[in-house]
C-alpha cells in the first residue's frame, strides 16, 4: 500500500497490522474503531483486541504519510512506524499508540485526548496547539520534541526522557569547546569531539567558534547565536533551531535532516559541498536538509549549491538572491516564499509546492 491514496475514505473497523503505508495520503480519513490482525502460523489472520497483550504483533509502517485530519479514535495503534508523517489536525482520542515512533511528524491541532502514548518515541516531533487532556506520555522519549501552546497539566508524564541541562555535564562549555578546537586542529590524535546531542543548548552564544563535526543531534538550539561559526560537516539531524542565527555561517556538508529552522537566520551561508579526501580516495559531501523546517527563515544571499533539500518546508521563506544550483529539491514547499534573484537552475524540483511560473517555464 506504498503511495496508497485513501483520502477521505471510510475504513472503520479496518485491519492495518503489518500494512506499508510508507508516504501514503490519508487526509481525512475514518479508522475509527480499527482492529489490528496478526498473522498466525499458517499465514491466517487473527483478531488483536484491545485488551491482548502486544508481544508478536507485527509492527504497520506509515512512514512519511499524510494523515492530516484523520479519524483514529478508539484504535489500536500500537507499536506503529509513523516516522515523519504528518498528522496535522488528526483525532487519536482514545487511542492506543503504545511504544509507536511519531519521530518527526507533524503533531500540529492533534486531539490526543485520553490517548495511550506510553513508551513512545517523538524525537523531533512537533506539538503545536496539541490536545493531550488525559493522555498517558508515561516512559514516553520527548528528548528533541518541540513544543508551543501546550497544556501538560492533566498529561501523565512520569519517567519520561527530555533533554539534559548543560549543568548536569561534568566540564563546562568553555572546556568542552577547548578540547574539541584541540580535535579539530589535530586531526582527532588530541582533545575530544564536543557532543552536546540531546542536551538544552538554547540561546547559548557560539558565534564565531569552531564547531566543525560536532554532534547536536536532537539537541534543544533554540534562539542561539552561530553566526560566522564554522561547522563543517557538524550534525544538527532533528534539531530545535528555531529563531536560532546562523549568519555568515559555515555550513559546508552539514546534516540538518529533520531540523526546525522555523524564524532562524541563515542569510549569506554557505550550505554548499565540501571536499573530503581519504586514503580510499576522496568526493564532495553534500549538506544534507532532507525534511527540514523552514518556514519564515531568512536564506537570502545564501550559498545552497549542490545540498539536499528533499521535502524541505519554505514557507514564507526569504530565499532572495539565494543559490540553490545543482541541488535536490524534490518535494520541497515553498508557499508564499520570496523567490527574487533566487537561482534553481539544474535542481532536481519534480513534486514541488508552490514554485511561481517562472520557474515552471524554466522545465518546459
Amino acid at each position: 500500500m506504498i503511495r496508497a491514496n485513501l483520502d477521505r475514505a471510510d475504513i472503520r473497523g479496518a485491519c492495518l497490522s503489518g500494512a506499508n503505508l510508507t508516504l501514503a495520503t490519508l487526509i481525512d480519513c475514518n479508522m475509527r474503531d480499527g482492529v489490528l490482525l496478526r498473522a498466525g502460523d499458517k499465514g491466517d489472520l487473527t483478531p488483536y483486541h484491545k485488551n491482548e497483550a502486544t508481544a508478536g504483533m507485527e509492527k504497520a509502517t506509515v512512514r512519511g504519510a499524510n494523515m492530516s485530519g484523520a479519524k483514529v479514535l478508539d484504535s489500536v495503534v500500537v507499536q506503529t512506524n509513523l516516522t515523519d508523517s504528518n498528522l496535522k489536525n488528526a483525532k487519536f482520542v482514545r487511542a492506543n499508540l503504545s511504544f509507536s515512533n511519531l519521530t518527526g511528524c507533524n503533531l500540529e491541532g492533534i486531539d490526543f485526548t485520553d490517548a495511550n502514548l506510553s513508551g513512545a518515541v517523538f524525537h523531533g516531533a512537533v506539538f503545536t496547539s496539541t490536545t493531550l487532556d488525559g493522555a498517558d506520555l508515561s516512559g514516553a522519549d520527548l528528548i528533541g520534541a518541540m513544543f508551543d501552546n501546550i497544556d501538560f497539566s492533566k498529561v501523565d508524564l512520569s519517567d519520561t526522557k527530555i533533554v539534559k541541562s548543560l549543568k548536569s555535564v561534568d566540564i563546562s562549555l568553555k572546556d568542552i569547546l577547548g578540547s574539541h578546537a584541540k580535535w579539530v586542529k589535530t586531526n582527532g590524535k588530541e582533545g575530544r569531539r564536543a557532543i552536546f546531542s540531546k542536551n538544552d543548548m538554547s540561546n547559548q552564544n557560539l558565534s564565531g567558534v569552531n564547531l566543525s563535526a560536532a554532534d547536536f543531534s536532537l539537541a534543544n538550539m533554540k534562539g542561539a547565536d552561530l553566526s560566522k561559526s564554522e561547522c563543517l560537516m557538524a550534525d544538527f539531524s532533528y534539531c530545535d533551531l528555531r529563531g536560532s542565527v546562523f549568519t555568515r555561517a559555515d555550513l559546508r556538508g552539514v546534516k540538518f535532516s529533520c531540523a526546525n529552522f522555523s524564524g532562524a537566520n541563515l542569510v549569506a551561508v554557505d550550505l554548499s559541498d565540501v571536499m573530503i579526501s581519504s586514503r580510499a580516495g576522496g568526493g564532495e559531501w553534500r549538506s544534507n536538509l532532507d525534511n527540514a523546517k523552514l518556514r519564515g527563515a531568512l536564506l537570502n544571499g545564501s550559498n545552497c549549491r549542490n545540498a539536499d533539500f528533499t521535502n524541505c518546508d519554505f514557507t514564507e521563506a526569504n530565499l532572495r538572491d539565494a543559490d540553490f544550483r545543482g541541488s535536490l529539491m524534490t518535494g520541497a514547499i515553498f508557499t508564499g516564499a520570496d523567490l527574487r534573484g533566487t537561482n534553481l537552475d539544474n535542481t532536481d524540483k519534480r513534486g514541488t509546492v508552490g514554485l511561481t511560473k517562472i520557474f515552471d517555464d524554466d522545465e518546459d
